[in-house]
């Protein structure tokens, strides 16, 4: 006679279960089902490695597939259980499935993510690699660095605005940093304040320098490099947006499935809603990195002075809309249609030649 361990992993093995995780920095709420049931929903300690040992000693010999949804924890989980073998997915926050209910908690969404991956409903994140993740973060504490000296640069001019003082008009540059140094004012302690302001800014200044020079050795990349390079060379885009643009967008060939794929997973292809006579017409849902869009447009101010094709773009929708941001951003999608052709097919940028 068979024990019950065995009936028990007979029962289980080759099962399908899903497995959804609310993920927290105290707890992780978890739910287990079959397709049909319920199994078990439960609080645990963050710990993958409980998990599994869970999984393993209750529901032998079954198929696992797990889901969370992208949060702060980023990608660890992922690797413990992708690498040991493990069906996981990562699911964007967005991009799950409301079924009108006003309540949530933390349970609730558990099992909702359990239910959604049973029914195939949930969209997967297509994890970057370690490497790309590390040069993310890169990308990540360069960008803090760029903020912070701007909040400087603002408190600094809005003393010198509020002082009313001669300098304010000045610009600014090493130059003014070591007149402002000079400044002494009838507090002693403020004296000493804005002094260290100042220290603060050049040491931030020194820290962006270091940034940018680690962030251009990335060009070094095997895989990356070339497709740098590519993108360097188009006149009006320098080594940092380059580097960006293929860490963020082309760190993977199969990325997109086309350049409209691209496009609107930054945000920049057209959308229309519309019910009976009203019609309303704005720019698709992004699902990418907003920053990133931003600077992608900024390029394109400066590209489309120097391509003639994207020049002719501008002009073509500027003298049909009116508006100047729907001629760039018509101008930013041909622009980088281009980009993801010379990735795509390994080739160098043309200029004048229509996308």
């Amino acid at each position: 006679m068979e024990t019950q361990t065995n009936l028990e992993k007979s029962f289980f093995e080759n099962k399908e279960l899903f497995v959804g995780m609310d993920v927290h920095k105290a707890k992780w709420v978890v739910t287990v089902r079959s397709y049909d049931l319920e199994l078990k929903t439960f609080s645990m300690q963050p710990l993958a490695e409980m998990l599994e040992k869970f999984l393993l000693s209750t529901y032998p010999g079954a198929k696992y597939k797990i889901v969370y949804e992208c949060c702060f924890s980023g990608f660890w989980i992922y690797d413990y259980f992708s690498e040991k073998g493990y069906s996981i997915i990562v699911t964007p926050t967005n991009r799950i499935y409301k079924d009108g209910n006003t309540i949530k908690t933390d349970k609730i969404d558990s099992r909702k993510l359990a239910f959604q991956l049973s029914r195939g409903l949930l969209r997967e994140v297509i994890v970057p690699s370690k490497k790309i993740r590390e040069y993310k973060y890169i990308f990540r504490i360069y960008d803090k660095q760029k903020m912070r000296k701007g909040q400087i640069l603002r408190q600094v001019k809005a003393f010198l605005e509020q002082k009313n003082h001669p300098l304010k008009w000045e610009k600014w540059n090493k130059g003014l940093i070591e007149k402002l140094k000079l400044l002494t004012f009838e507090d002693k302690l403020f004296d000493l304040k804005f002094g260290n302001l100042l220290k603060e800014y050049e040491y931030v200044v020194s820290q962006i320098k270091d940034s940018e020079e680690i962030i251009g050795r990335i060009k070094e990349d095997e895989v990356l490099g070339p497709r740098i390079t590519r993108i360097e060379k188009i006149n009006g885009i320098g080594i940092i947006s380059s580097v960006r643009m293929s860490v963020y967008l082309f760190d993977r060939k199969d990325r997109f499935e086309s350049s409209e794929k691209l496009n609107h997973h930054l945000g920049l292809t057209p959308s229309e809603r519309s019910s009976g006579d009203k019609v309303n017409r704005g720019r698709s849902g992004m699902c990418g990195n907003r920053q990133l869009r931003s600077i992608i447009i900024q390029l394109a101010w400066k590209t489309v002075r120097k391509d003639g094709a994207l020049l002719d773009k501008f002009e073509r929708v500027y003298k049909k809309s009116g508006s100047k941001q729907k001629a760039i951003v018509a101008v930013t999608r041909k622009l980088m249609a281009k980009l993801y052709a010379i990735i795509t097919k390994e080739e160098a940028y043309r200029v004048n030649l229509a996308a």
